[in-house]
């Protein structure tokens, strides 16, 4: 089927099936209009954490939020790679997570946005100053919009 070429934001805003090496492992990646950030729990694996049986259809709770709005980067001429830069303050981690990565803003419906995980101060302010060490990696695929 055809589609219209995502612009900008709406190339990544909506909800993303999320994997990473560092941090929490799986989840909903949640990215909002208004610059927030969200990591909610797999809803396919909360019923093994909470014990109970409800099954799939146990709404997923927030366990991360960014710590300062997401920010990106639009493709320039003919490039249609949009670069993404995130953080998220995981409930049990001992220092924020600073994601980077890129989409292929003409990916459609099964676009996918990579990218690796690190930790510092650069979180502080607006990104990118202060050092950062790289601590894992992330994979996420887009769901749906928000």
């Amino acid at each position: 089927g055809r589609f219209e070429q995502l612009k900008g934001a709406n190339s990544f805003i909506g909800k993303w099936d999320y994997e990473a090496t560092k941090g929490i492992p799986r989840g909903q990646l949640v990215f909002l209009k208004n610059g927030e950030v969200e990591l909610r729990s797999d809803p396919t694996t909360n019923r093994a954490e909470s014990g109970g049986d409800e099954g799939m259809n146990s709404t997923p709770t927030v366990i991360g939020v960014g710590a300062v709005p997401w920010k990106y980067v639009a493709p320039k001429g003919s490039d249609t790679t949009v670069t993404l830069t995130f953080t998220i303050d995981e409930d049990g981690q001992d220092d924020v997570l600073i994601f980077q990565g890129t989409l292929d803003s003409a990916g459609g419906p099964n676009r996918i946005l990579e990218g690796s995980i690190a930790t510092g101060r650069a979180e502080i302010g607006a990104r990118g100053s202060g050092p950062m060490k790289r601590v894992g990696s992330f994979t996420a695929r887009f769901e749906s919009g928000v």
